[in-house]
């Protein structure tokens, strides 16, 4: 019994020494005669480093903290104080408050950015940049239809009071996107320097505000924000997160159902104003001539017609317009190649044009495209 125990054992191991054997060559020869499998390399993108970027585009940046942000511009900021010419019911002056900031300095002035709602009808200006000091300031010039004034104080007023400041730096407006974090630095319900911060809510927006000297709206184009912005934070910057103004606050949208919707002019548009503000006085802009309306798309589904644009309502005596053959009733539908859908339209490739400027207009006039050539005149 013991015997054929063992002997059946030894078959068990040589069995398996057989099974492994073969087990071991077969595998030997299938690596012999299968190829191995190709591992599909992932292919590399083409990497070009920063330093040849013709944009460098920093990894990770690290941005400065608000509380980073607010000393380095804080004495550009200034409050506004005015007297307005307008009286009240029961005798006196109405007082308003505003925000500015320093954005150039020369041998004797500093010049400071605000709103032209802000210093409309003043008899007088005072300006604080600590919120304890006030030194007198006068109107260089004013610009209502951007809404953009500037004021000038004399630098030996700032010396005598121990003032010090220090002049903003404008940052390239176009380069925000929405989501960037924005700070807002302004005469807050006129009770000096408040900040807040908040994102850009919004690009390349047109709106319309009242206008009360002119019996009217007016049309801006703006940035939205989401800082919060009250009365008196008119005419003060928005800063980016590297302490640039990139916008000037301007409006806010208000009502119980509303929150968070304020708007600031973009520094390229302002910076341009700005400039011609302090050298002049005053701003030169495109005129062609016509009293329009905008021919809506709902309208020109009403009345069944080919396209919407802008309706000539009135062609002005010796204009350009009268000049390059505009007629009443004329629909604008192209402004040289771009466009003409609406008033947002027109008034952004008008607000690009320069006084001078040689372009070519497309009505639509009596079922018929008429191509005008029109030189653009100026308006200041």
């Amino acid at each position: 019994m013991v015997r054929k125990f063992f002997t059946v054992l030894l078959f068990v191991v040589l069995g398996c020494a057989t099974l492994g054997a073969g087990v071991g060559v077969g595998y030997a020869m299938t690596q012999r005669t299968v190829p191995a499998p190709i591992i599909a390399q992932p292919s590399l993108p083409d990497v070009t480093t920063v330093r040849v970027n013709p944009i460098a585009v920093p990894i990770n940046p690290q941005e400065l903290s608000i509380a980073d942000v607010v000393p380095m511009v804080k004495d550009a900021v200034v409050s506004i104080s005015v007297i307005a010419g307008q009286t009240r019911p029961f005798g006196g002056s109405a007082p308003g408050s505003g925000s500015g900031f320093i954005f150039h300095q020369d041998d004797d002035f500093v010049f400071i950015a605000t709103n032209s709602h802000v210093v409309e009808n003043a008899t007088r200006i005072l300006v604080s940049l600590d919120d304890t000091e006030e030194v007198p300031a006068h109107v260089v010039g004013a610009d209502p239809d951007s809404d953009i004034a500037v004021l000038a104080v004399e630098r030996s007023y700032l010396y005598e009071k121990g003032v010090p400041y220090t002049v903003a730096s404008f940052g390239d407006s176009s380069a925000m996107r929405m989501g960037d974090t924005v700070i807002a630095i302004g005469n807050a319900m006129g009770g000096g320097q408040v900040v807040t911060k908040g994102i850009v809510s919004a690009m390349d927006l047109t709106i319309e505000v009242s206008d009360p000297n002119r019996r009217g709206r007016l049309t801006l184009e703006v940035m939205q924000t989401d800082a919060a912005v009250n009365r008196g934070n008119s005419g003060g910057p928005l800063f980016n997160q590297r302490g640039e103004v990139i916008g000037i606050v301007t409006a806010k949208q208000m009502g119980p159902d509303i929150e968070g919707m304020g708007y600031a002019i973009p520094s390229d548009i302002a910076v341009d104003i700005l400039m011609s503000l302090k050298e002049t006085g005053s701003v030169r802009r495109p005129w062609i001539g016509i009293g329009h309306d905008e021919f809506s798309e709902f309208m020109r589904s009403l009345f069944n017609m080919p396209y919407s644009g802008v309706l000539v309502l009135e062609v002005f005596h010796d204009s350009p317009a009268e000049a390059a053959g505009i007629m009443v009733n004329d629909l604008l539908i192209y402004f040289n190649d771009t466009r003409l859908y609406g008033w947002p339209e027109f008034f952004a490739i008008l607000a690009e044009a320069r006084p001078g400027d040689d372009v070519t207009l497309t009505v639509f006039r009596d079922g018929e495209y008429v191509v005008l050539n029109l030189v653009l005149g100026s308006i200041r």
